[in-house]
């Protein structure tokens, strides 16, 4: 699934959800223009991607959702639920599960 933020005809945003239906998926490449940035597109594609997979959710499954977060944007995907887990390379390898009950 790729999400994709336009400024008329002009892609400003993209971010791509690697799932194959199971319980891990991977969200890959939540990218916005700097000039764009701080103006909630990125939130907005994090909340479509994450409304998508709850929808798929089945009663008593849950799915674990992995990124690798950008140096100095986990703050962004910790406000999402995210937990970090450190590097001391690159960003934080990230987490979250959700379930339904």
């Amino acid at each position: 699934m790729v999400v994709a933020a336009k400024d008329d005809d002009r892609t400003v945003g993209t971010a791509r959800l690697v799932w194959d239906g199971g319980y891990a998926a991977l969200i890959k490449d939540v990218l916005v223009l700097p000039e764009y940035q701080g103006r909630g597109i990125g939130s907005e594609m994090m909340n479509r991607i994450m409304s998508f997979l709850k929808s798929k959710l089945k009663p008593g499954f849950g799915i674990q959702i992995d990124l690798m977060a950008a140096t100095d944007k986990e703050p962004f995907y910790e406000k999402l639920g995210f937990v970090s887990r450190p590097r001391d390379n690159r960003g934080a390898g990230m987490d979250l599960w959700i379930t339904k009950e």
